[in-house]
């Protein structure tokens, strides 16, 4: 009993605080600065995913060299990004880019 109580009320504390502004404020129009600031929420998310495993690689402490592959990996991914606005290919670049230093490097 003690168990579901505390999974109902986790459930409750993630659903609420996304559920309640949803609702509460459907009606309203958002104001364009609001909307400006949110455009950003994505990519910071992303480069806070992203970032800590590429610097650290597996958690073990800064790897600021150019014998870590998780760096030259989104080094090269971040220059194609800027050329190319092609998600897949610059994707692809990434990862042909990561797995050839990691091969050369051994």
């Amino acid at each position: 009993m003690t168990m579901a109580l505390l999974i109902l009320g986790m459930g409750l504390c993630s659903f609420l605080p996304r559920y309640l502004p949803l609702v509460l404020l459907a009606d309203r129009e958002m104001p364009a600065v609001a909307k400006s600031l949110l455009s950003y929420t994505p990519p910071a998310v992303l480069a806070a995913l992203v970032v800590p495993e590429m610097l650290m690689p597996g958690g073990h402490g800064m790897q600021l060299s150019a014998s870590n592959p998780y760096l030259i990996g989104g080094g090269v991914t971040f220059v194609a990004g800027l050329y190319s606005k092609k998600f897949l290919l610059v994707t692809a670049i990434g990862i042909a880019a990561f797995y050839l230093s990691r091969w050369l490097l051994g």
